[in-house]
């Protein structure tokens, strides 16, 4: 393993759409990234006890993983020799909508995985993650998943679009619990409906169909927890002929959602109008498939 680490994983800004299905469960579709401003590293090494190391240091972050590894080492049978000191350097600032607890407890089971040459799926791994907390899933980021967290399941749906999200922080001294805003998946039970419908559209892999999904979620989710600046963002978005909205809905970030074709010169105009506008300094993701995949 190179000295600077490993990155397992890429994180996500938010979701393409996050409501309930047709049985009140919540369902979510995390909007992972194959590019991130945010590059989480990871390093294992042999040691004489588990202990996980975080930067930012996040003690909860930090519980959750060691948790998720214990659990990990008793379902594939090496509890007696789960002996590791696992640094995670680098990871999204947490009760973002960043996905950084799931990205710091997927990077810790996929080095010892590797580590260790473990035939474990993705699927095991994952039910390890919501075992611990409400997980994101993290493992294919350039697909189309809906998960539901709680049953620690998921589908693919297809593969993301190629696309960019230029997303900032709505509340750069405030963070979510994701833990502490569960009654929102009650509140979402009012739109189960539009939510099914919405979901539909999410197993088109249109990015057009995609984009009117997100938006509509976010303009949902904007009622259940407000994030300042939302109704300047959705008329720049709108100005600038960009696809929509992506919220993060248990987060603090926001962004618009463009097509991967989309010129440097627009980009450039809407960070300048916001900037102007909300006095933010968005950052730039990328969505779906590299040009090497």
């Amino acid at each position: 393993m190179h000295d600077s680490g490993t990155q397992w994983v890429k994180g996500k800004v938010g979701e393409w759409l996050q409501g309930t299905d047709e049985n009140g469960d919540p369902i979510v579709f995390p909007l992972t990234t194959t590019s991130s401003p945010f590059q989480t590293l990871t390093v294992i090494e042999p040691a004489t006890t588990l202990s996980i190391v975080a930067s930012p240091d996040s003690n909860a972050s930090k519980r959750k993983a060691e948790l998720a590894v214990n659990e990990m080492a008793a379902v594939c049978g090496f509890a007696a020799d789960c002996h590791y000191r696992i640094t995670i350097r680098d990871s999204p600032p947490a009760g973002k909508g960043l996905g950084s607890s799931s990205v710091d407890i997927a990077s810790a089971l996929l080095a010892i995985k590797h580590h260790r040459n473990l035939d474990v799926s993705d699927s095991t791994l994952f039910r390890i993650m919501c075992r611990v907390e409400r997980s994101d899933f993290l493992f294919r980021p350039e697909l189309i998943i809906a998960t539901n967290p709680v049953a620690g399941s998921y589908s693919i749906l297809g593969t993301a679009p190629p696309c960019v999200v230029l997303a900032w922080d709505t509340a750069p001294l405030g963070r979510v619990d994701t833990e502490a805003v569960r009654h929102l998946d009650l509140a979402r039970r009012a739109f189960s409906d539009e939510y099914g419908e919405l979901c539909s559209l999410m197993q088109t892999s249109d990015l057009k169909a995609l984009a009117h999904a997100s938006t509509r979620s976010a303009e949902l989710n904007d009622r259940l927890l407000p994030k300042p600046g939302f109704s300047t963002a959705d008329r720049l978005a709108k100005d600038h002929h960009a696809l929509g909205l992506v919220a993060a809905h248990t987060g603090t970030y926001l962004g618009i959602l463009f097509p991967s074709s989309v010129e440097a010169e627009l980009l450039a105009s809407v960070r300048a109008k916001l900037v102007e506008e909300l006095s933010v300094a968005p950052l730039l993701f990328q969505v779906g498939p590299t040009p090497c995949e």
